[in-house]
């Protein structure tokens, strides 16, 4: 016996509002009372169970579908319990006036004829209550409220539930709790939490942006994994592969195993699009920006550029991937998708890549100075080559060391270096600069920051300005790479090997930069010393002869 329930509720709310809370399922589950549920995935295929009436009842599902602030819906197959099958659909449809037309439905394919009646009236019941639940959400989410929520780590902790705590994301409880991320992980890693909480990086499936192993070094990290249910194989060392939580070691297994439904979709705020295969056509609108789409099994994901001035509005999916130079797409915000002949257990995605994602990546713990004495040197230590992403770098070097030396004799020589790279580091560190490395005279510092790179340039020539010991400092920003040791990291890669060739057109009380730079200054900044700013022409040698644009500043 198949039956529909359902139940349509006008809800006084935009779909922005309504759509944090409908699709945390979860969340919803949980305030209506239901039984927690435990999940497995075997073979890239969902099990999930759960106690009901004193039955355990186990079910395989697909992985959930939505379109961001429109539906989502999902399907579970049962081998024990009351169901064969039951598929579940909530949608929001916008009306007049920041309202929302909310559905909630179920299909049920009942397996004992004799009990559909109680188990109907359970469920409409059940619909009911979870449509009274979001309404209470809504008006009480703190992702929704206009007034600034504060609430310590401490006590967001002591009301946090057991899956929360399992996996603690620090920017997403910064959002919580109004602080910043560097707050959580200050409180987490020193003082009364000490011992309680543990860091962990956690190497996380590139498509579906889960955590696919968890450790507590960077070693112990390979530098590949699979994950079965997108059915590919990821480098663990690009940039966004590598995630930063916090462990609440409390939690013995079985209680941070404990969920209340598999939907992931709070999980990841950045895909705004998932939809199994088959044969059919949709239209989506989507905001200006960049979006990465991914299938399932295609280890590739294509760059869609969003722009209103595109003129193409439709994706044929089944052909995309034959195209194996994988150019970024550009598209108008209202597109259509059709696919005729993908396989109905694929899976393709939308992600909008500057969309915020809760994670807190390793790249931005590893570059916060803040965190060295937080966290042991051996924990950051790799055996793989890690993306840090964009860095600004900074070189600094001493103008006729070799002269020096010899006027004045190695201990005294040295002694003038040693007060230089003080200064160099007293500075440096008021900007949020890492040390990466000292090569004899020279230093070398990574900034999250162009302008903060920059800042700390001008600041060290200022400073050094009337001493014996002359400075010169070339900049660069790019793509680097890194390898933790015990003793620290180091950085390489080609902005690595440029800046260091920037030198060459630096000399003392001079810094140079290229104008990839100048694009990360605010303009306010950049007013300040353009008109002291002296273009230099730079051509590399050997085969490539690459030329750049050099700005070349000197301290007066």
């Amino acid at each position: 016996m198949m039956i529909n329930l359902s139940e349509t509720r006008v809800m006084n709310f935009a779909p922005s509002r309504v759509w944090p809370v409908l699709s945390d399922t979860a969340t919803v589950n949980r305030k209506m009372g239901l039984a927690p549920m435990s999940f497995t995935t075997v073979e890239g295929v969902r099990h999930g169970q759960q106690k009901m009436l004193g039955m355990t009842i186990r079910w395989t599902e697909a992985p959930w579908e939505w379109k961001h602030e429109r539906w989502l819906k999902n399907a579970r197959v049962y081998s024990s319990g009351f169901f064969h099958k039951i598929e579940g659909l909530f949608e929001i449809k916008p009306l007049a006036d920041n309202r929302s037309q909310v559905l909630v439905q179920f299909t049920i394919h009942h397996k004992y004829n004799f009990l559909a009646g109680l188990l109907n009236k359970a469920t409409q019941g059940i619909i009911k209550k979870l449509l009274d639940e979001v309404e209470k959400g809504i008006e009480t989410s703190p992702m929704n409220s206009d007034s600034q929520t504060t609430l310590s780590f401490t006590d967001w902790l002591a009301q946090a539930q057991l899956i929360e705590r399992a996996r603690i994301a620090p920017k997403l409880t910064a959002r919580i709790t109004g602080s910043s991320w560097q707050d959580i992980l200050r409180e987490a890693l020193s003082g009364n939490m000490r011992g309680r909480l543990s860091l962990r990086f956690d190497a996380v499936c590139p498509h579906c942006r889960g955590a696919k192993k968890s450790v507590p070094r960077l070693t112990d990290l390979p530098e590949r994994l699979p994950c079965e249910s997108c059915e590919i194989d990821f480098l663990v060392g690009t940039q966004e592969s590598i995630e930063v939580s916090l462990r609440d070691n409390t939690l013995s297994p079985e209680q941070a195993g404990i969920d209340f439904c598999s939907a992931d979709v709070t999980h990841k705020p950045t895909i705004v699009y998932q939809r199994l295969g088959g044969a059919w056509m949709d239209g989506l609108t989507l905001a200006p920006g960049v979006y990465s789409l991914k299938r399932k099994g295609e280890p590739r994901a294509i760059t869609l550029m969003v722009e209103e001035s595109s003129d193409r509005r439709l994706l044929e999916l089944d052909t995309l991937w034959k195209d194996t130079s994988l150019a970024p797409l550009r598209l108008h915000p209202e597109i259509g998708l059709r696919t005729q002949h993908m396989k109905s257990g694929d899976l393709v995605m939308i992600e909008q890549l500057d969309r915020f994602r809760g994670s807190l990546i390793a790249a931005e713990v590893i570059l916060n100075p803040e965190f060295e004495k937080l966290i042991p040197p051996e924990s950051l230590a790799t055996d793989f080559p890690m993306e840090m992403g964009r860095r600004a770098l900074l070189f600094t070097d001493v103008v006729g060391s070799t002269e020096l030396y010899y006027k004045v004799g190695d201990t005294t020589a040295f002694q003038k270096v040693r007060e230089s790279f003080l200064l160099i580091g007293e500075v440096t560190k008021r900007h949020d600069g890492i040390l990466v490395k000292t090569i004899g005279d020279a230093t070398m510092f990574a900034f999250s920051s162009g302008e903060a790179a920059l800042r700390a340039a001008i600041e060290i020539q200022q400073a050094n300005k009337g001493r014996d010991m002359k400075l010169r400092a070339s900049l660069h920003y790019g793509p680097c790479l890194s390898v933790g040791t015990k003793d620290g990291l180091d950085f390489f890669g080609d902005t690595v090997n440029i800046c260091a060739k920037f030198q060459s057109e630096a000399e003392a009380d001079q810094l140079v930069f290229e104008e990839s730079l100048r694009h990360e200054i605010s303009s306010d900044y950049w007013q300040l010393w353009e008109k002291q700013l002296e273009k230099v022409p730079f051509k590399l040698k050997g085969e490539s002869g690459r030329t750049f644009q050099l700005y070349r500043l000197s301290i007066n």
